[in-house]
């Protein structure tokens, strides 16, 4: 069970890359049962996504660095990501907690998103990870271009 979970995540992340939207698609086993993929997308910096497939854990690993050095800018993630699994979000947009358990984490300055897949929902979280990632830079875009200027090279117009 585990290994086709692994599986149906690297066939999901794989047809995102087969349609353009990431590049530099690329899939590392690790040892107990961990694989890790990296991906260009959104910034020029490669994204890491890791899964354990004994604790059944997407992990977005150090997706937005140095959050710590600009004031409000990590409780407002963390508020984002709280509200993706609340009536705050159009349903469409909404990841059902019955599926995916979300949880965000703030380490040496560096923000990670996690998501616990629930079930046989793996495909589900890929899709609805990615979604989230999105929505954050369209905040990130919105309310802290300096940070996206400063941390990955982003044009000041």
């Amino acid at each position: 069970m585990a290994a086709s979970a692994g599986s149906q995540i690297a066939a999901t992340l794989q047809g995102y890359a087969a349609r353009g939207v990431f590049s530099g698609f690329s899939s590392h086993a690790r040892a107990r049962g961990r694989e890790e993929f990296a991906f260009t997308w959104l910034t020029r910096a490669p994204m890491r996504l890791s899964y354990d497939a004994r604790s059944s854990r997407l992990r977005f690993i150090d997706l937005w660095p140095r959050v710590g050095c600009y004031p409000g800018l990590a409780a407002d993630l963390k508020r984002a990501v709280h509200e993706h699994q609340s009536a705050a979000v159009p349903e469409h947009r909404r990841i059902d907690g019955r599926r995916v358990r979300l949880a965000s984490a703030l380490r040496d300055g560096s923000f990670s998103l996690v998501l616990t897949v629930r079930g046989a929902h793996q495909a589900y979280a890929v899709q609805r990870g990615l979604n989230l990632v999105n929505q954050l830079f369209l905040l990130l875009q919105a309310n802290y271009p300096e940070y996206l200027i400063e941390c990955f090279g982003f044009s000041a117009e």
